[in-house]
């Protein structure tokens, strides 16, 4: 059940993207594994995925695959997982790097919730902006258009285009003067505990976990957390009626 207070008043919707609005295709990440010689199920990967969020809240991530210093944050998280996954540590940067190419070819974060762009759309037809504030690689606007996404934001925060990354209070900053929204008014969801749950807190906006498959099970009690973006929508807008 979501709180009143979480959703009170709420003019603008910040989002993050990976797993938030755009979840991890498990399976391409299986195939292109397999590709490198590793068998790695879907659900040890997302069993994984889940250890290597963790790893980023508690200082345990593994450090960037060397030559990754522009898409660092990107290498720390999928290294991390695919090490939980079972992939052997001298093979991890291989991987990494195979990854990668599926990666920019077409983001592996390219699975789309059902009903995720009606209700997104429906809210911004009732005038509250939704706005994508998310650590990323340049290439956002580019793949919410091939995912026919691109209707549902009033504006795309992508850190490498900005030129600051979360959990810096500074990206959510730019959303608000964006939109002219006083950081009270704003509320931010997304999946990750060390970049956007402590960067919207920094920058004193509301903020959510969606935690879709228990990463964080029995973790951070104190924090908020939502089923999905849809269901935050469908309160705020019975919330204004």
């Amino acid at each position: 059940m979501i709180a009143p207070s979480l959703v009170a008043n709420v003019s603008l919707l910040c989002l993050d993207a990976g797993n938030t609005v755009i979840f991890l295709d498990h399976a391409v990440v299986s195939e292109v594994l397999l590709g490198e010689g590793f068998v790695c199920d879907i659900e040890t990967l997302r069993r994984a995925e889940g250890e290597a969020k963790r790893a980023l809240s508690d200082g345990t991530a593994l450090a960037a695959v060397p030559g990754f210093s522009a898409h660092a944050g990107w290498s720390v998280m999928v290294r991390t997982m695919i090490e939980r996954a079972g992939i052997p540590a001298q093979d991890s940067a291989r991987c990494v790097r195979a990854l990668w190419q599926e990666h920019d070819r077409l983001n592996l974060w390219r699975s789309v919730p059902e009903g995720l762009r009606e209700s997104l759309c429906a809210l911004r037809a009732a005038k509250v902006p939704v706005c994508i504030v998310s650590n990323s690689e340049g290439k956002l606007s580019p793949l919410f258009e091939a995912l026919a996404l691109s209707e549902c934001f009033d504006a795309v925060i992508d850190s490498a285009l900005v030129g600051v990354e979360k959990p810096d209070p500074a990206i959510f900053a730019l959303a608000l003067e964006r939109f002219g929204v006083r950081k009270e008014n704003a509320l931010h969801l997304g999946d990750t505990v060390a970049t956007d749950i402590v960067g919207a807190q920094r920058a004193g906006i509301r903020t959510a976990l969606l935690d879709p498959f228990a990463h964080y099970e029995g973790m951070y009690p104190e924090v908020p957390r939502v089923a999905d973006v849809r269901a935050v929508v469908l309160e705020i807008m019975r919330q204004s009626v």
